[in-house]
Protein backbone atom coordinates (compact mmCIF):
# COMPACT_ATOMS: atom_id res chain seq x y z
CA UNK A 1 0.00 0.00 0.00
CA UNK A 2 1.18 3.49 -0.82
CA UNK A 3 -0.04 6.71 0.82
CA UNK A 4 -0.43 9.55 -1.68
CA UNK A 5 -2.32 12.36 0.11
CA UNK A 6 -3.49 13.54 3.50
CA UNK A 7 -5.56 16.27 5.08
CA UNK A 8 -6.33 17.33 8.63
CA UNK A 9 -9.09 19.44 10.17
CA UNK A 10 -9.56 20.66 13.74
CA UNK A 11 -13.02 20.43 15.26
CA UNK A 12 -13.95 22.19 18.50
CA UNK A 13 -16.59 20.01 20.11
CA UNK A 14 -18.85 21.08 22.96
CA UNK A 15 -19.40 18.48 25.68
CA UNK A 16 -22.95 17.58 26.67
CA UNK A 17 -22.06 18.71 30.18
CA UNK A 18 -18.83 20.09 31.70
CA UNK A 19 -16.52 17.26 32.69
CA UNK A 20 -14.18 17.66 35.64
CA UNK A 21 -11.21 15.47 36.46
CA UNK A 22 -8.01 16.16 38.40
CA UNK A 23 -7.86 19.95 38.59
CA UNK A 24 -9.32 20.61 35.14
CA UNK A 25 -12.85 21.12 33.85
CA UNK A 26 -13.60 20.53 30.16
CA UNK A 27 -16.44 22.26 28.32
CA UNK A 28 -14.98 22.12 24.84
CA UNK A 29 -12.60 19.62 23.27
CA UNK A 30 -10.43 20.47 20.23
CA UNK A 31 -9.68 17.33 18.23
CA UNK A 32 -7.91 17.09 14.87
CA UNK A 33 -9.26 14.48 12.48
CA UNK A 34 -6.64 13.02 10.12
CA UNK A 35 -7.51 11.56 6.72
CA UNK A 36 -5.02 9.66 4.57
CA UNK A 37 -5.60 8.38 1.05
CA UNK A 38 -3.99 5.38 -0.66
CA UNK A 39 -3.20 4.87 -4.34
CA UNK A 40 -6.57 3.14 -4.87
CA UNK A 41 -8.53 6.12 -3.56
CA UNK A 42 -9.45 4.60 -0.21
CA UNK A 43 -9.57 7.07 2.69
CA UNK A 44 -8.68 6.14 6.27
CA UNK A 45 -9.64 8.24 9.30
CA UNK A 46 -7.89 8.75 12.61
CA UNK A 47 -7.87 11.40 15.32
CA UNK A 48 -5.33 13.22 17.47
CA UNK A 49 -6.58 12.53 20.98
CA UNK A 50 -4.15 14.66 22.97
CA UNK A 51 -5.80 17.30 25.12
CA UNK A 52 -5.39 21.03 24.53
CA UNK A 53 -3.24 21.42 27.65
CA UNK A 54 -0.91 18.93 29.42
CA UNK A 55 -3.51 18.00 32.04
CA UNK A 56 -3.30 14.26 31.30
CA UNK A 57 0.23 13.67 30.03
CA UNK A 58 2.74 16.10 28.54
CA UNK A 59 1.58 15.61 24.94
CA UNK A 60 -0.78 18.31 23.70
CA UNK A 61 -2.93 18.70 20.59
CA UNK A 62 -0.97 21.55 18.97
CA UNK A 63 2.42 19.81 19.27
CA UNK A 64 1.09 16.54 17.87
CA UNK A 65 -0.43 18.31 14.86
CA UNK A 66 2.73 20.29 14.17
CA UNK A 67 4.92 17.18 14.31
CA UNK A 68 2.55 15.21 12.10
CA UNK A 69 2.65 17.93 9.45
CA UNK A 70 6.39 18.53 9.57
CA UNK A 71 8.01 15.25 10.60
CA UNK A 72 5.68 12.32 9.96
CA UNK A 73 3.16 12.73 7.16
CA UNK A 74 5.67 14.11 4.59
CA UNK A 75 7.69 10.89 4.97
CA UNK A 76 4.84 8.59 3.97
CA UNK A 77 5.03 9.30 0.24
CA UNK A 78 8.36 7.52 -0.10
CA UNK A 79 7.21 4.37 1.70
CA UNK A 80 5.12 1.32 0.89
CA UNK A 81 3.56 -0.86 3.56
CA UNK A 82 2.33 -4.44 3.33
CA UNK A 83 0.75 -4.71 6.78
CA UNK A 84 -0.38 -2.40 9.61
CA UNK A 85 2.41 -3.86 11.73
CA UNK A 86 4.99 -2.80 9.17
CA UNK A 87 3.59 0.72 9.34
CA UNK A 88 3.67 0.59 13.15
CA UNK A 89 7.38 -0.25 13.10
CA UNK A 90 7.98 2.71 10.81
CA UNK A 91 5.92 5.20 12.82
CA UNK A 92 7.59 4.07 16.06
CA UNK A 93 10.99 4.79 14.49
CA UNK A 94 10.04 8.47 14.04
CA UNK A 95 9.94 8.99 17.83
CA UNK A 96 6.96 11.29 17.32
CA UNK A 97 4.65 11.80 20.32
CA UNK A 98 2.62 8.65 20.97
CA UNK A 99 -0.69 10.37 20.33
CA UNK A 100 0.56 11.74 17.01
CA UNK A 101 1.68 8.24 15.97
CA UNK A 102 -1.67 6.77 16.99
CA UNK A 103 -3.68 9.22 14.87
CA UNK A 104 -2.06 8.03 11.64
CA UNK A 105 -1.64 4.41 12.71
CA UNK A 106 -5.37 4.07 13.39
CA UNK A 107 -6.14 5.48 9.94
CA UNK A 108 -3.82 2.85 8.45
CA UNK A 109 -5.97 0.07 9.98
CA UNK A 110 -9.01 1.70 8.38
CA UNK A 111 -7.24 1.73 5.00
CA UNK A 112 -6.04 -1.88 5.19
CA UNK A 113 -9.54 -3.00 6.19
CA UNK A 114 -11.07 -1.25 3.20
CA UNK A 115 -8.46 -2.68 0.84
CA UNK A 116 -9.37 -6.16 2.09
CA UNK A 117 -13.14 -5.53 2.23
CA UNK A 118 -13.42 -6.36 5.95
CA UNK A 119 -14.09 -4.44 9.15
CA UNK A 120 -11.37 -3.06 11.41
CA UNK A 121 -12.66 -5.46 14.07
CA UNK A 122 -12.14 -8.42 11.74
CA UNK A 123 -8.66 -7.23 10.76
CA UNK A 124 -7.64 -6.94 14.42
CA UNK A 125 -9.04 -10.41 15.14
CA UNK A 126 -6.96 -11.84 12.28
CA UNK A 127 -3.90 -10.05 13.64
CA UNK A 128 -4.30 -11.65 17.08
CA UNK A 129 -5.18 -15.03 15.54
CA UNK A 130 -8.32 -15.51 17.58
CA UNK A 131 -10.63 -18.31 16.48
CA UNK A 132 -13.45 -17.11 18.69
CA UNK A 133 -16.58 -15.62 17.09
CA UNK A 134 -16.46 -11.85 16.80
CA UNK A 135 -18.46 -10.07 19.48
CA UNK A 136 -21.32 -7.98 18.16
CA UNK A 137 -21.51 -6.03 21.41
CA UNK A 138 -19.19 -5.18 24.31
CA UNK A 139 -20.05 -4.29 27.90
CA UNK A 140 -19.09 -0.72 28.73
CA UNK A 141 -18.69 1.52 31.73
CA UNK A 142 -18.98 5.22 32.40
CA UNK A 143 -16.70 7.73 34.14
CA UNK A 144 -18.26 10.25 36.53
CA UNK A 145 -16.45 13.56 36.96
CA UNK A 146 -15.61 15.03 40.35
CA UNK A 147 -18.64 16.04 42.44
CA UNK A 148 -19.00 18.30 45.47
CA UNK A 149 -20.51 15.84 47.95
CA UNK A 150 -21.67 12.26 48.46
CA UNK A 151 -25.29 13.09 47.64
CA UNK A 152 -24.30 14.32 44.17
CA UNK A 153 -22.15 11.24 43.59
CA UNK A 154 -24.97 8.89 44.63
CA UNK A 155 -27.49 10.70 42.46
CA UNK A 156 -25.23 10.48 39.41
CA UNK A 157 -24.44 6.80 39.99
CA UNK A 158 -28.16 6.03 40.25
CA UNK A 159 -28.74 7.84 36.97
CA UNK A 160 -25.97 5.97 35.13
CA UNK A 161 -27.04 2.59 36.51
CA UNK A 162 -30.60 3.32 35.41
CA UNK A 163 -29.24 3.96 31.91
CA UNK A 164 -27.72 0.49 31.98
CA UNK A 165 -23.98 0.99 32.49
CA UNK A 166 -22.36 -2.09 34.00
CA UNK A 167 -19.38 -0.38 35.64
CA UNK A 168 -18.92 3.01 37.29
CA UNK A 169 -15.65 4.93 37.49
CA UNK A 170 -15.47 7.74 40.05
CA UNK A 171 -12.97 10.52 39.43
CA UNK A 172 -11.49 11.36 42.85
CA UNK A 173 -9.29 14.16 44.21
CA UNK A 174 -8.32 15.51 47.65
CA UNK A 175 -11.79 16.91 48.28
CA UNK A 176 -13.10 13.35 48.59
CA UNK A 177 -13.10 11.84 52.08
CA UNK A 178 -13.23 8.29 53.32
CA UNK A 179 -16.66 9.08 54.70
CA UNK A 180 -17.98 10.16 51.30
CA UNK A 181 -16.82 6.93 49.67
CA UNK A 182 -18.25 4.85 52.51
CA UNK A 183 -21.61 6.54 51.95
CA UNK A 184 -21.43 5.61 48.29
CA UNK A 185 -20.67 1.99 49.09
CA UNK A 186 -23.48 1.81 51.64
CA UNK A 187 -25.95 2.75 48.92
CA UNK A 188 -24.28 0.61 46.23
CA UNK A 189 -22.66 -2.32 48.08
CA UNK A 190 -22.38 -4.75 45.15
CA UNK A 191 -22.10 -2.60 42.02
CA UNK A 192 -18.89 -2.64 39.96
CA UNK A 193 -17.28 0.63 41.05
CA UNK A 194 -13.68 1.78 40.68
CA UNK A 195 -11.96 5.06 41.50
CA UNK A 196 -9.59 7.08 39.32
CA UNK A 197 -7.20 9.53 40.95
CA UNK A 198 -5.49 11.01 37.84
CA UNK A 199 -2.15 11.37 39.67
CA UNK A 200 -3.60 13.69 42.33
CA UNK A 201 -2.14 11.93 45.38
CA UNK A 202 1.23 11.00 46.88
CA UNK A 203 2.50 8.34 49.26
CA UNK A 204 1.70 10.75 52.11
CA UNK A 205 -1.93 9.84 51.42
CA UNK A 206 -1.34 6.14 52.14
CA UNK A 207 -3.78 6.17 55.07
CA UNK A 208 -6.60 7.40 52.82
CA UNK A 209 -6.14 4.43 50.52
CA UNK A 210 -5.75 1.96 53.37
CA UNK A 211 -9.01 3.26 54.89
CA UNK A 212 -10.94 2.62 51.66
CA UNK A 213 -9.22 -0.73 51.03
CA UNK A 214 -12.14 -2.66 52.50
CA UNK A 215 -14.81 -0.96 50.38
CA UNK A 216 -14.56 -3.54 47.60
CA UNK A 217 -13.66 -1.16 44.80
CA UNK A 218 -12.72 -2.99 41.61
CA UNK A 219 -9.45 -1.06 41.44
CA UNK A 220 -7.76 2.24 42.30
CA UNK A 221 -6.46 3.88 39.15
CA UNK A 222 -3.35 6.08 38.94
CA UNK A 223 -3.05 7.54 42.46
CA UNK A 224 0.49 8.90 41.92
CA UNK A 225 2.37 10.68 39.15
CA UNK A 226 2.94 9.19 35.71
CA UNK A 227 6.66 8.59 36.28
CA UNK A 228 6.31 7.14 39.76
CA UNK A 229 6.53 3.35 39.73
CA UNK A 230 8.26 2.80 43.07
CA UNK A 231 5.69 4.55 45.25
CA UNK A 232 2.89 2.78 43.41
CA UNK A 233 4.67 -0.46 44.33
CA UNK A 234 4.94 0.61 47.97
CA UNK A 235 1.23 1.42 48.10
CA UNK A 236 0.21 -1.79 46.33
CA UNK A 237 2.13 -3.81 48.91
CA UNK A 238 -0.16 -2.37 51.63
CA UNK A 239 -3.45 -2.88 49.78
CA UNK A 240 -5.68 -5.76 48.79
CA UNK A 241 -7.44 -3.54 46.23
CA UNK A 242 -5.63 -3.77 42.87
CA UNK A 243 -3.88 -0.65 41.64
CA UNK A 244 -4.34 0.18 37.98
CA UNK A 245 -1.80 2.23 36.02
CA UNK A 246 -2.80 4.50 33.17
CA UNK A 247 -0.58 7.54 32.55
CA UNK A 248 2.55 5.53 33.45
CA UNK A 249 2.21 3.10 30.55
CA UNK A 250 3.60 4.03 27.11
CA UNK A 251 5.80 1.08 26.07
CA UNK A 252 7.14 -2.35 26.99
CA UNK A 253 9.77 -0.86 29.30
CA UNK A 254 6.96 0.54 31.43
CA UNK A 255 5.19 -2.82 31.55
CA UNK A 256 8.40 -4.46 32.77
CA UNK A 257 8.77 -1.81 35.49
CA UNK A 258 5.28 -2.67 36.72
CA UNK A 259 6.09 -6.37 36.72
CA UNK A 260 9.52 -6.15 38.32
CA UNK A 261 8.48 -3.67 41.03
CA UNK A 262 4.98 -5.00 41.65
CA UNK A 263 3.65 -1.48 40.99
CA UNK A 264 0.13 -2.55 39.98
CA UNK A 265 -2.08 -5.50 39.10
CA UNK A 266 -4.06 -3.89 36.28
CA UNK A 267 -3.28 -1.82 33.17
CA UNK A 268 -5.61 0.67 31.51
CA UNK A 269 -4.80 0.37 27.79
CA UNK A 270 -5.49 3.48 25.73
CA UNK A 271 -4.76 3.34 22.00
CA UNK A 272 -3.69 6.96 21.76
CA UNK A 273 -1.41 6.86 24.79
CA UNK A 274 0.62 3.88 23.52
CA UNK A 275 0.83 4.91 19.86
CA UNK A 276 -1.91 2.92 18.17
CA UNK A 277 -3.52 -0.47 17.73
CA UNK A 278 -0.42 -2.57 16.98
CA UNK A 279 1.38 -1.28 20.06
CA UNK A 280 -1.72 -1.79 22.21
CA UNK A 281 -1.98 -5.41 21.08
CA UNK A 282 1.70 -6.11 21.76
CA UNK A 283 1.60 -4.48 25.20
CA UNK A 284 -1.60 -6.30 26.12
CA UNK A 285 -0.05 -9.68 25.28
CA UNK A 286 3.09 -8.82 27.27
CA UNK A 287 1.10 -7.61 30.28
CA UNK A 288 -1.24 -10.59 30.35
CA UNK A 289 1.65 -13.04 29.95
CA UNK A 290 3.15 -11.45 33.08
CA UNK A 291 -0.05 -11.87 35.08
CA UNK A 292 -1.47 -8.36 34.73
CA UNK A 293 -5.10 -7.70 33.83
CA UNK A 294 -5.75 -5.28 30.98
CA UNK A 295 -8.83 -3.31 29.97
CA UNK A 296 -9.63 -0.66 27.35
CA UNK A 297 -9.71 2.98 28.46
CA UNK A 298 -11.03 6.11 26.80
CA UNK A 299 -9.94 9.67 26.04
CA UNK A 300 -13.18 11.62 25.45
CA UNK A 301 -12.88 10.60 21.81
CA UNK A 302 -15.11 11.53 18.91
CA UNK A 303 -17.17 8.74 17.37
CA UNK A 304 -14.14 7.87 15.24
CA UNK A 305 -11.93 7.10 18.23
CA UNK A 306 -14.84 5.36 19.95
CA UNK A 307 -15.26 3.02 16.98
CA UNK A 308 -11.59 2.01 17.23
CA UNK A 309 -11.97 1.45 20.98
CA UNK A 310 -14.98 -0.79 20.45
CA UNK A 311 -13.11 -2.87 17.87
CA UNK A 312 -10.19 -3.30 20.28
CA UNK A 313 -12.37 -3.92 23.35
CA UNK A 314 -14.18 -6.71 21.50
CA UNK A 315 -11.05 -8.86 21.48
CA UNK A 316 -11.23 -11.86 23.85
CA UNK A 317 -8.47 -10.69 26.22
CA UNK A 318 -10.54 -7.65 27.31
CA UNK A 319 -13.32 -8.61 29.71
CA UNK A 320 -13.58 -5.71 32.16
CA UNK A 321 -16.05 -3.04 30.86
CA UNK A 322 -14.07 -0.23 29.23
CA UNK A 323 -14.47 3.56 29.23
CA UNK A 324 -16.53 3.63 26.03
CA UNK A 325 -19.80 5.36 26.78
CA UNK A 326 -22.74 5.99 24.45
CA UNK A 327 -22.72 8.93 22.03
CA UNK A 328 -25.17 10.97 24.11
CA UNK A 329 -22.67 10.98 26.98
CA UNK A 330 -20.07 12.91 25.00
CA UNK A 331 -20.67 15.77 22.57
CA UNK A 332 -23.65 17.88 21.62
CA UNK A 333 -22.66 17.44 17.98
CA UNK A 334 -20.24 14.61 17.19
CA UNK A 335 -18.43 14.30 13.87
CA UNK A 336 -19.92 10.98 12.75
CA UNK A 337 -23.27 10.10 11.23
CA UNK A 338 -23.77 6.93 13.29
CA UNK A 339 -25.05 6.96 16.88
CA UNK A 340 -23.69 4.58 19.54
CA UNK A 341 -26.63 3.72 21.79
CA UNK A 342 -26.52 1.75 25.01
CA UNK A 343 -28.41 -1.56 24.94
CA UNK A 344 -28.51 -3.56 28.19
CA UNK A 345 -25.17 -2.09 29.26
CA UNK A 346 -23.51 -2.78 25.90
CA UNK A 347 -22.56 -0.94 22.70
CA UNK A 348 -22.64 -2.43 19.23
CA UNK A 349 -19.28 -2.94 17.53
CA UNK A 350 -19.25 -1.47 13.99
CA UNK A 351 -19.37 -4.31 11.47
CA UNK A 352 -19.25 -2.48 8.13
CA UNK A 353 -16.14 -2.48 5.93
CA UNK A 354 -13.34 -0.36 7.37
CA UNK A 355 -13.91 1.51 10.59
CA UNK A 356 -17.65 1.29 10.08
CA UNK A 357 -18.45 4.96 10.76
CA UNK A 358 -18.64 8.00 8.46
CA UNK A 359 -18.41 11.76 8.86
CA UNK A 360 -21.79 13.42 9.21
CA UNK A 361 -22.79 16.08 6.65
CA UNK A 362 -21.75 19.05 8.81
CA UNK A 363 -18.34 17.58 9.68
CA UNK A 364 -17.83 16.43 6.09
CA UNK A 365 -18.56 19.91 4.75
CA UNK A 366 -16.01 21.44 7.11
CA UNK A 367 -13.48 18.75 6.25
CA UNK A 368 -13.98 19.27 2.53
CA UNK A 369 -12.95 22.91 2.86
CA UNK A 370 -9.36 21.71 3.27
CA UNK A 371 -7.31 20.71 0.24
CA UNK A 372 -5.67 17.29 -0.01
CA UNK A 373 -1.90 17.61 0.44
CA UNK A 374 0.15 15.42 -1.89
CA UNK A 375 3.11 13.56 -0.39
Amino acid sequence: MKIIEYKMHQFRLELVQPYRFAESTFRYRPINIVAIKDELGNVGLGEVEAFEFPTYIEEIQADCVRILKTRVLPLLGSKEFDTPFEFSRFINSTNAPYMARAAVEMAIWDLFSKRNNISVQKLISLAVSTNQPLKKQVSVGVAIGIKTNAEQIIQEIEHQLDLGYTRIKLKVNHTYTVGMLKQVRQVFPKEEIMIDCNSQFSLRDKNFFQNIDGLNFSMIEQPFSQKDFRNHAKLQSHLMTPLCLDENIRNSEDIWKVVNLGAAKVINMKLARVGGIANALALTVLAENQGLKVWCGGMLETGIGRAYNLALASMPFYSFPGDISASNRYYKNDVIREDFQLEDGKLNVPEKVGLGVTLNPVAKAKFNQDEWIKI
